[in-house]
Protein backbone atom coordinates (compact mmCIF):
# COMPACT_ATOMS: atom_id res chain seq x y z
CA UNK A 1 0.00 0.00 0.00
CA UNK A 2 1.52 3.02 -0.95
CA UNK A 3 2.59 6.47 1.22
CA UNK A 4 -0.41 8.77 1.18
CA UNK A 5 2.04 11.59 0.05
CA UNK A 6 3.80 9.83 -2.71
CA UNK A 7 0.10 9.64 -5.06
CA UNK A 8 0.33 13.03 -5.41
CA UNK A 9 3.72 13.25 -6.23
CA UNK A 10 3.47 10.14 -9.34
CA UNK A 11 0.21 12.24 -10.69
CA UNK A 12 2.15 15.25 -10.71
CA UNK A 13 4.86 14.00 -12.58
CA UNK A 14 2.56 11.99 -15.32
CA UNK A 15 0.52 15.06 -15.96
CA UNK A 16 4.13 16.61 -16.94
CA UNK A 17 5.61 13.91 -18.62
CA UNK A 18 8.48 14.14 -16.28
CA UNK A 19 8.17 9.91 -15.94
CA UNK A 20 11.44 8.46 -16.30
CA UNK A 21 12.21 6.41 -19.24
CA UNK A 22 12.47 2.84 -19.04
CA UNK A 23 16.42 1.85 -19.96
CA UNK A 24 16.92 0.18 -23.44
CA UNK A 25 17.51 -3.67 -23.38
CA UNK A 26 20.00 -3.21 -26.17
CA UNK A 27 23.16 -1.03 -25.80
CA UNK A 28 24.29 0.86 -28.63
CA UNK A 29 27.20 -1.29 -30.51
CA UNK A 30 30.74 1.04 -30.44
CA UNK A 31 31.53 2.23 -34.11
CA UNK A 32 34.01 -0.02 -35.87
CA UNK A 33 37.67 1.44 -35.38
CA UNK A 34 38.92 2.80 -38.73
CA UNK A 35 42.54 2.08 -38.10
CA UNK A 36 42.05 -1.53 -37.64
CA UNK A 37 40.27 -1.93 -40.27
CA UNK A 38 42.62 -0.50 -42.66
CA UNK A 39 45.07 -2.37 -41.14
CA UNK A 40 42.89 -5.46 -41.96
CA UNK A 41 42.92 -4.40 -45.83
CA UNK A 42 46.49 -3.72 -46.05
CA UNK A 43 47.18 -7.54 -44.43
CA UNK A 44 44.70 -8.87 -47.20
CA UNK A 45 46.68 -7.00 -49.91
CA UNK A 46 49.58 -8.14 -48.76
CA UNK A 47 49.20 -11.83 -48.75
CA UNK A 48 47.17 -11.69 -51.90
CA UNK A 49 50.76 -10.20 -53.47
CA UNK A 50 52.54 -12.56 -51.80
CA UNK A 51 49.68 -15.57 -53.51
CA UNK A 52 50.62 -13.86 -56.94
CA UNK A 53 54.44 -13.71 -56.55
CA UNK A 54 54.20 -17.38 -55.83
CA UNK A 55 52.17 -18.66 -58.30
CA UNK A 56 54.38 -16.88 -60.90
CA UNK A 57 57.63 -18.08 -59.33
CA UNK A 58 55.84 -21.75 -59.69
CA UNK A 59 55.16 -21.55 -63.37
CA UNK A 60 58.56 -20.13 -63.93
CA UNK A 61 60.41 -23.08 -62.13
CA UNK A 62 58.08 -25.21 -64.23
CA UNK A 63 59.11 -24.07 -67.64
CA UNK A 64 63.03 -23.95 -66.51
CA UNK A 65 62.75 -27.81 -65.45
CA UNK A 66 60.52 -28.45 -68.82
CA UNK A 67 63.25 -26.98 -70.96
CA UNK A 68 65.93 -29.04 -68.95
CA UNK A 69 64.34 -32.20 -69.34
CA UNK A 70 64.47 -31.11 -73.33
CA UNK A 71 67.82 -30.53 -73.33
CA UNK A 72 68.99 -33.60 -71.16
CA UNK A 73 66.77 -35.60 -73.74
CA UNK A 74 68.88 -33.73 -76.61
CA UNK A 75 71.99 -34.43 -74.80
CA UNK A 76 71.35 -38.48 -74.43
CA UNK A 77 69.65 -39.31 -77.08
CA UNK A 78 71.73 -41.08 -79.64
CA UNK A 79 72.31 -39.52 -82.82
CA UNK A 80 70.59 -41.35 -85.70
CA UNK A 81 72.64 -43.97 -87.41
CA UNK A 82 72.81 -42.35 -91.40
CA UNK A 83 70.88 -44.97 -93.57
CA UNK A 84 72.67 -46.66 -96.52
CA UNK A 85 72.24 -45.60 -99.86
CA UNK A 86 70.04 -47.63 -101.76
CA UNK A 87 71.78 -50.45 -104.07
CA UNK A 88 70.67 -52.33 -107.43
CA UNK A 89 69.11 -55.26 -105.99
CA UNK A 90 69.14 -58.98 -107.97
CA UNK A 91 65.46 -60.10 -108.81
CA UNK A 92 64.66 -63.23 -106.51
CA UNK A 93 64.49 -65.64 -109.67
CA UNK A 94 68.46 -64.68 -109.96
CA UNK A 95 68.80 -65.70 -106.69
CA UNK A 96 69.76 -69.52 -105.58
CA UNK A 97 67.77 -71.22 -103.13
CA UNK A 98 67.82 -70.20 -99.62
CA UNK A 99 69.38 -72.21 -96.79
CA UNK A 100 69.95 -71.02 -93.12
CA UNK A 101 73.43 -70.66 -94.34
CA UNK A 102 72.79 -68.82 -96.70
CA UNK A 103 73.44 -64.50 -95.91
CA UNK A 104 70.96 -62.07 -97.27
CA UNK A 105 72.07 -58.18 -96.97
CA UNK A 106 69.54 -55.86 -95.27
CA UNK A 107 69.49 -53.71 -98.79
CA UNK A 108 68.28 -57.20 -101.06
CA UNK A 109 65.88 -58.05 -98.27
CA UNK A 110 64.26 -54.96 -98.05
CA UNK A 111 64.12 -54.65 -102.16
CA UNK A 112 62.73 -57.96 -102.08
CA UNK A 113 59.94 -56.93 -100.08
CA UNK A 114 59.51 -53.86 -101.78
CA UNK A 115 59.22 -54.92 -105.57
CA UNK A 116 58.48 -58.43 -105.28
CA UNK A 117 55.86 -58.07 -102.23
CA UNK A 118 54.26 -62.20 -102.67
CA UNK A 119 57.58 -63.87 -104.34
CA UNK A 120 59.29 -62.37 -100.86
CA UNK A 121 57.12 -63.74 -98.68
CA UNK A 122 56.87 -67.39 -100.13
CA UNK A 123 61.10 -66.72 -100.07
CA UNK A 124 61.68 -65.36 -96.64
CA UNK A 125 58.77 -66.15 -94.46
CA UNK A 126 59.26 -69.01 -91.58
CA UNK A 127 62.45 -69.23 -93.09
CA UNK A 128 65.85 -68.98 -91.07
CA UNK A 129 69.16 -67.57 -92.53
CA UNK A 130 71.43 -64.98 -91.92
CA UNK A 131 71.04 -61.40 -92.49
CA UNK A 132 73.76 -58.62 -92.96
CA UNK A 133 73.30 -55.07 -91.67
CA UNK A 134 74.31 -51.86 -90.20
CA UNK A 135 72.99 -50.97 -86.36
CA UNK A 136 70.93 -48.36 -86.52
CA UNK A 137 69.50 -48.68 -82.84
CA UNK A 138 68.63 -50.97 -79.79
CA UNK A 139 65.40 -51.51 -77.60
CA UNK A 140 64.51 -53.48 -74.58
CA UNK A 141 62.02 -55.19 -73.56
CA UNK A 142 60.12 -54.07 -69.71
CA UNK A 143 58.21 -57.98 -69.74
CA UNK A 144 60.47 -60.24 -71.39
CA UNK A 145 63.60 -60.69 -71.15
CA UNK A 146 64.66 -59.64 -74.54
CA UNK A 147 66.31 -57.11 -76.55
CA UNK A 148 65.86 -55.78 -79.56
CA UNK A 149 68.10 -54.80 -82.60
CA UNK A 150 66.81 -52.32 -85.33
CA UNK A 151 69.08 -52.70 -88.61
CA UNK A 152 69.86 -49.58 -91.23
CA UNK A 153 66.97 -49.73 -93.71
CA UNK A 154 67.56 -48.21 -97.33
CA UNK A 155 63.31 -47.93 -97.33
CA UNK A 156 62.80 -45.50 -94.33
CA UNK A 157 59.18 -46.88 -94.53
CA UNK A 158 60.34 -50.31 -93.63
CA UNK A 159 62.21 -51.22 -90.50
CA UNK A 160 63.99 -54.29 -89.72
CA UNK A 161 63.50 -55.58 -86.46
CA UNK A 162 65.42 -58.44 -84.74
CA UNK A 163 64.28 -60.09 -81.62
CA UNK A 164 67.07 -61.47 -78.97
CA UNK A 165 66.29 -63.73 -76.23
CA UNK A 166 69.06 -63.45 -73.89
CA UNK A 167 67.91 -65.54 -70.79
CA UNK A 168 69.59 -68.56 -71.33
CA UNK A 169 72.96 -66.54 -71.83
CA UNK A 170 73.20 -63.24 -69.67
CA UNK A 171 72.18 -62.23 -66.47
CA UNK A 172 71.11 -58.46 -67.98
CA UNK A 173 71.44 -56.77 -71.16
CA UNK A 174 71.79 -53.15 -70.77
CA UNK A 175 72.53 -49.49 -73.17
CA UNK A 176 75.89 -47.79 -72.81
CA UNK A 177 77.36 -45.18 -73.90
CA UNK A 178 73.94 -42.64 -74.23
CA UNK A 179 72.58 -45.74 -75.85
CA UNK A 180 74.77 -46.54 -78.56
CA UNK A 181 76.48 -49.59 -76.69
CA UNK A 182 74.68 -52.86 -75.84
CA UNK A 183 76.49 -54.40 -73.00
CA UNK A 184 75.51 -57.91 -71.41
CA UNK A 185 76.38 -58.86 -67.72
CA UNK A 186 77.33 -62.43 -67.11
CA UNK A 187 76.45 -64.80 -64.23
CA UNK A 188 79.88 -64.19 -63.23
CA UNK A 189 79.58 -60.32 -63.42
CA UNK A 190 81.72 -60.21 -66.18
CA UNK A 191 80.48 -57.29 -68.96
CA UNK A 192 81.05 -58.33 -72.34
CA UNK A 193 79.80 -55.16 -75.49
CA UNK A 194 78.02 -57.11 -77.98
CA UNK A 195 77.52 -54.16 -80.43
CA UNK A 196 77.68 -50.51 -81.34
CA UNK A 197 75.32 -48.71 -83.60
CA UNK A 198 77.01 -47.98 -86.86
CA UNK A 199 78.89 -51.33 -86.76
CA UNK A 200 78.13 -54.04 -89.38
CA UNK A 201 76.69 -56.88 -87.58
CA UNK A 202 76.14 -60.23 -89.35
CA UNK A 203 72.96 -62.45 -86.90
CA UNK A 204 70.76 -65.86 -87.81
CA UNK A 205 67.42 -65.42 -87.28
CA UNK A 206 63.77 -66.82 -88.08
CA UNK A 207 61.72 -64.51 -90.72
CA UNK A 208 58.40 -63.49 -89.65
CA UNK A 209 57.70 -61.83 -93.07
CA UNK A 210 57.03 -58.44 -93.78
CA UNK A 211 53.50 -56.70 -91.22
CA UNK A 212 52.78 -53.01 -90.63
CA UNK A 213 55.75 -51.91 -92.42
CA UNK A 214 58.11 -54.01 -90.05
CA UNK A 215 59.98 -57.11 -91.24
CA UNK A 216 60.90 -58.99 -87.94
CA UNK A 217 63.15 -62.03 -87.12
CA UNK A 218 62.78 -63.87 -84.18
CA UNK A 219 65.10 -66.26 -82.13
CA UNK A 220 67.79 -64.36 -83.30
CA UNK A 221 71.99 -65.04 -82.34
CA UNK A 222 74.89 -62.98 -83.63
CA UNK A 223 77.13 -64.69 -86.20
CA UNK A 224 80.94 -64.82 -84.51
Amino acid sequence: MHSPWLLPILLSLACTGAVPAAPSLHAAEPAADPDALRQKNEEIERLRRELERAERERDQLQRDNEQLRREQQRATSPAPTPRPARKPVTPIADRPPLTADTQVEVDELVGHFTAEPATAANRYTDQSFRILGQVERFSRSMVAREFVVLLASPDPSLTVRCRFNYVDRYRSVFLTRDGRQLTARHNNGREEVLLETGQNATLTGRCQGLKDGTITFTHCALVP
